[in-house]
């Protein structure tokens, strides 16, 4: 080898380091972008009203995006998260209003609801060996037509004030929805890095016959994440019911598409193994910062479909991109 040849091993391993970082830091990169565009293009953005409107509707997505990291991450996905929201919020909107339920056990009830939820789409994945496209594109539409004939067409509104209060109170200026959203990604991440049930995840996702041999139950933990994520969009429906004071069967629609997106923007792979529940909150801001700025820009609703078509491809795009580099050259 030459001194030519030899003086250009440094430059070469720099690049790759820049590579590197730069796939890892996306998600944080994109996000500063975005919000100093949003910044430049609609000065009232940045207003503290504006900005806390912006929070109020990351608070959901970034619930459920914790959820779907732990789906994508074991190699699943879940379709029918929207349609669970609006089902599980319409039959908790019956238990408050028609069965004067105290509004306490209408929340855990709620969320023990959207756990038994989740553990008949985790059990109907790993027993039948469905893929969870198939399963869960099922329940997005039997989930959303049991909220149809539950509601029978009713909308919920005017909670009872300690329910309301859940959306409107503020600890320390912050949101209430907003601190609960941020303390669930600080426990999802601490349980995806930090414990077996986040370990045997990214096993499974990453190679499930590996883990398997391995003395994995891969087919418990599997369905376990389904729970987690029906558990979260109980909370989901919580916080989004108690925000705007009502329910009804076609809420929450496109929220699985919102989420997803913001997972796969945040570093987690679609074809599982590794994920980042830091980054799937990245991208749940990034979206919402792009959602609050076409609204205050006056975009057509229709436009801002096609914007949001263009940003899931671009999210993919990048995150295919992410994938190739880190595995090039970690």
């Amino acid at each position: 080898m030459t001194s030519k040849s030899l003086s250009s091993v440094p430059k070469l391993s720099n690049v790759k380091s820049v590579a590197v970082s730069l796939a890892q830091l996306g998600p944080f990169i994109i996000l500063l972008v975005v919000f100093l565009g949003a910044s430049v293009a609609v000065p009232r953005f940045l207003s503290a009203l504006n900005l806390v409107n912006v929070a109020y509707q990351a608070a959901v997505f970034i619930v459920l995006a914790v959820g779907m990291t732990f789906v994508i991450t074991g190699g699943g996905i879940d379709l029918s998260i929207g349609s669970q929201v609006a089902l599980i919020a319409v039959v908790m909107s019956g238990w408050i209003h028609a069965s004067d339920w105290p509004v306490g056990l209408a929340i855990i009830a709620a969320i023990g609801f959207g756990m038994a939820i989740g553990a008949f789409n985790g059990l109907l994945i790993a027993l039948t060996g469905i893929p969870d496209f198939i399963i869960t594109l099922a329940g997005l539409e039997s989930f959303r037509g049991l909220a149809l004939l539950h509601s029978a067409g009713k909308i919920w509104d005017r909670f009872p004030d300690s329910f309301r209060s859940i959306g409107l109170t503020r600890v320390f200026g912050l949101p209430l929805p907003v601190i609960i959203a941020l303390v669930i990604a600080a426990i999802g991440w601490f349980v995806y890095f930090r414990t077996f049930f986040g370990r045997y995840t990214i096993a499974i996702g990453g190679n499930r016959k590996a883990a398997h041999v391995c003395g994995v139950p891969v087919l418990r933990y599997k369905a376990l994440n389904y729970v987690l994520m029906g558990g979260l969009c109980g909370v989901a429906a919580v916080l989004l019911t108690s925000r705007i004071d009502s329910s009804q069967a076609m809420m929450a629609q496109g929220y699985e598409i919102h989420t997803i997106a913001s997972v796969i923007m945040g570093g987690t792979s679609l074809f599982g193994g590794r994920g980042s529940v830091v980054g799937s909150v990245v991208g749940a801001l990034v979206l919402a910062i792009i959602a609050n700025t076409m609204v205050l820009l006056g975009v057509n609703f229709f436009w801002r479909l096609v914007a949001t078509g263009i940003i899931i491809v671009l999210a993919v795009g990048l995150n295919m991109w992410r994938e190739r580099v880190l595995r090039e050259n970690i």
